[in-house]
This record gives C-alpha cells, sequence and structure tokens, in this order.
C-alpha cells in the first residue's frame, strides 16, 4: 500500500521543485482533469452470455513528462471516477439446443466505481495540433464501488478498497490493464479531444488471471489546470 501511494503522489511532491519560468505543458509536472464515454465489450454473464459495458468517466491527473527527441514519455497518477449504464440483456437458457431454447431477459445493474490508476504513455506528434500514442494502464488501488439492483434483489450494494468484480459482482468500466492507442487533437494549448482504441483485460501482475482482452472504443476531453503562482 504504501509504494502504491509513492507512485500516485509523486508527481505532487515533484510539482514543488517547478520553475516559474515555465507554463503548462512546458511543465515537466502538471495537472489535468478529463472527462468522457467508454465502451467495451467481451464480458460474460453467467459463463455463456457476452455483454458490453458502456459509461462515462471523469479522471483528476497529476502527470509528469519528459520528452526525448521526437517522442515525449509521460506518466499520470490518476483519480476515477467511473459509472457504467443499466442494461438489459436477454439470455439464452438452453445452448446445446438453440431449437428449444427458452430466453429470459435480465438487468445488468449500473456500478458506480472509484480508482487510482497509474497510466504510461509514449506519443509522437503527427502534425501543430495533432499526436498519437501508445499506452499502458493498470489499476493501482481501488477506493469504493456502488452497485445497483439485480435479480429484484437488495437496492444497492457498497464495497470498500476493492472492485466489483474481486467482490463476486459484475464488472464495471474499468479493468485491472489496459493497453489503448489513442490519437489527440489540440483545440488549443489547455484543452485536447482525444479518439481511443482500447484493449483491456483482467490481467494483474499478482495474479494468475487469464489473459483475455475486452476490445473497446473512447471518446474524451482533457483540461489542463491552471496554477497560480
Amino acid at each position: 500500500m504504501v509504494r502504491k501511494l509513492i507512485l500516485l503522489l509523486f508527481p505532487v511532491f515533484s510539482f514543488t521543485q517547478i520553475n516559474d519560468s515555465n507554463r503548462y505543458l512546458n511543465h515537466k509536472f502538471f495537472f489535468s482533469t478529463d472527462f468522457g464515454f467508454k465502451f467495451y465489450s467481451g464480458n460474460l454473464f453467467l459463463d455463456q452470455q457476452n455483454y458490453s459495458r458502456e459509461g462515462v468517466y471523469f479522471n483528476f491527473n497529476m502527470c509528469t513528462q519528459k520528452k526525448v527527441n521526437t517522442t515525449t514519455f509521460l506518466v499520470k497518477s490518476s483519480f476515477n471516477l467511473s459509472n457504467a449504464i443499466s442494461k438489459k440483456i436477454r439470455v439464452i437458457t438452453n445452448f446445446n439446443h438453440l431449437y428449444d431454447s427458452n430466453y429470459f431477459t435480465t438487468n445488468i445493474p449500473n456500478i458506480l466505481s472509484c480508482n487510482i490508476n497509474i497510466s504510461f504513455y509514449l506519443s509522437r506528434e503527427i502534425n501543430q495540433h495533432t499526436s498519437h500514442s501508445l499506452g499502458l494502464k493498470f489499476l493501482l488501488q481501488p477506493l469504493f464501488y456502488k452497485k445497483g439492483n439485480i435479480f429484484a434483489g437488495e437496492i444497492s450494494s457498497f464495497g470498500a478498497l476493492i472492485s466489483s468484480e474481486e467482490n463476486g459482482s459484475l464488472s464495471g468500466l474499468e479493468k485491472p490493464f489496459a493497453f489503448c492507442y489513442q490519437i489527440k487533437y489540440a483545440i488549443n494549448k489547455k484543452s485536447v479531444i482525444k479518439f481511443k482504441a482500447l484493449l483491456k483485460s483482467d490481467f494483474k501482475l499478482n495474479s494468475q488471471s487469464d489473459f483475455k482482452l475486452y476490445p473497446g472504443l473512447a471518446i474524451n476531453f482533457e483540461k489542463l489546470i491552471s496554477i497560480s503562482k
């Protein structure tokens, strides 16, 4: 836990060493917020029925970056809040005899989750306003989740310091690991819009989870935070 907190707070400690002559992205360390919409597929309900998750998310980011020749290396520690939207799915009850199968409809609940993530990006400029990058994101620490109603059971459930899937529930909008390719367009000096292609996974460094991939897409808007000095 101590190591996770050090990774999270490292950009904050380093920010105090910034030279006043630099501004925004010329800083080695900076802050930003972003929000957007995300979609991914490949989850299984009752180990048989595929379903997707889609929803909205918000991040508060503490970042550090270093440019080497034409490549920029970026590290982000993020406070993440996401909400996977509730949806209904139709489930087949007998896959062995499809001609004689029955169906039932059930509700996949919304799941609000709060996590701390760390991300690593390699980025290159395409032109003055556009760049593209490859990134890896890891779940550093789940903080809490809140799940809505399913199977007409409890109205909601709450879990602290654990993800919904780790607690035996359905998946939320986030997974422990994600690989992404993103294209970023600069609207102005402090605002960018990003389009992302995602490959998520349940993979964890400290577990033996299968490396199953969940493809997805995301779009988000990011704004750098001005710090008065």
